[in-house]
């Protein structure tokens, strides 16, 4: 997870402290350590979307320059100051988040990883720890795409990702690619006693049961959407509210 004034983090203006020469060797360093926005071009020109996105970023960043005057370089120092700014409040609200997590408090939690998303939305930690609570509130297809989300942003906790994606899986009843998941996790960190048991269970859930019983297990599960256990707009109004809070 990227700190303030860590000059490898892209997003913070203190990634802009190497003079001269020393920038390529800055640049290279946050390539090397894979925090380079570069490092997502490739994906990006794989993908039409991200590239029209992309695009149009670009050329919303020129208009807006045109409109106030301001240089690419004040935009960019300016923007990285926001950025950082974003960054220190999120890694505030996320101790707030394990604690809710933590007391059980997890549509609390939920909020605050939301807002966490919201302001700093590259950091994978964030979308990795809204999944954990996505599954406490049975919410198992947001899980699933919220695990997607921090892997499509780095390889942070790769294993523990790999497993809660699998977890999401296994409470839907799509057990193959459940199955896919936990060797990948255990590929990457081998021995692992929780994934081990849920291996277990879902070869149980798959050997031992009929097609009749299968329907009925993953029914019980009980899996729920947002909109099933929040009010309309009530995620979004708690985030705001968080949003205007200091948070030290």
């Amino acid at each position: 997870m990227f700190k303030p004034g860590d000059r490898l983090n892209p997003y913070d203006p203190a990634s802009l402290e190497y003079p001269g020469d020393d920038a390529a060797r800055g640049l290279m360093e946050r390539i090397a350590a894979g925090t380079s926005p570069m490092g997502n071009l490739s994906s990006m020109f794989q993908s039409p979307e991200k590239l029209q996105h992309m695009l149009q970023m670009m050329q919303d960043d020129e208009a807006e320059r045109a409109r106030t005057g301001e240089t690419l370089d004040e935009q960019i120092l300016r923007e990285k100051r926001e950025w950082a700014a974003a960054d220190k409040k999120s890694a505030g609200l996320k101790v707030k988040g394990n604690d809710a997590f933590r007391n059980g408090e997890y549509k609390t939690a939920y909020v605050i990883y939301s807002t966490c998303i919201r302001l700093s939305s590259h950091e994978p930690l964030y979308w990795l720890n809204r999944a954990a609570v996505a599954l406490k509130l049975k919410l198992y297809t947001r899980a699933v795409e919220d695990v997607s989300n921090a892997i499509e942003r780095g390889d942070y906790n790769l294993a523990k990702a790999h497993f809660r994606r699998g977890q999401g899986h296994f409470f839907l009843g799509d057990w193959d690619k459940a199955a896919e998941e936990y060797e990948k996790a255990l590929a990457l960190q081998p021995g692992d006693p929780n994934v081990l048991e849920q291996t277990k269970e879902l070869e149980k859930v798959r050997c031992d049961l009929s097609e009749e019983e299968k329907v009925a297990w993953v029914a019980a599960q009980g899996a729920v959407t947002v909109q099933d256990i929040f009010e309309p707009d009530e995620v979004k109004n708690r985030s705001d509210e968080l949003m205007e809070q200091n948070v030290d």
